[in-house]
């Protein structure tokens, strides 16, 4: 699958990425959000907050991850690739620093399920999508 460059590729992304940060929040209880007051509308606010965070993670996904990847190399191959479910941990962590998104995680566990979760969501969902 190649990588698009269009406005309409990165809409798409972004909202698989929106959508698998929402089954986490809905499936791990150490995952949420707390969105800033953008509008008068909680469900409004979560949205923004979800769309944001998306954003963010397709960022971090796109300039940190990369390097955390090429640093961890010999410990991802010693660990049989499973060390990249500890990157992905780290990715969101990350997530919870810029405030803006409102994303919280309450620790290691949660943040190790929530990437395992969002990693498998996205998967399927960019399987299923076209884009």
């Amino acid at each position: 699958r190649s990588i698009s460059l269009s406005p309409m590729g990165f809409l798409i992304r972004t909202a698989v990425t929106a959508a698998s940060l929402w089954v986490a929040d809905y499936l791990i209880p150490g995952i949420g959000f707390a969105p800033t007051d953008y509008t008068a509308d909680a469900q409004t606010n979560y949205l923004i907050a979800l769309a944001l965070a998306a954003i963010v993670l397709g960022l971090l996904n796109a300039l940190v991850r990369p390097v955390l990847v090429m640093l961890s190399l010999p410990i991802t191959c010693m660990t049989l690739g499973l060390f990249i479910v500890v990157i992905n941990a780290l990715m969101l962590f990350l997530l919870t620093l810029i405030p803006l998104t409102g994303f919280q995680v309450d620790g290691f566990l949660s943040a190790i399920v929530g990437g395992v979760i969002v990693s498998l969501v996205s998967f399927v969902l960019n399987r299923v999508v076209p884009g």
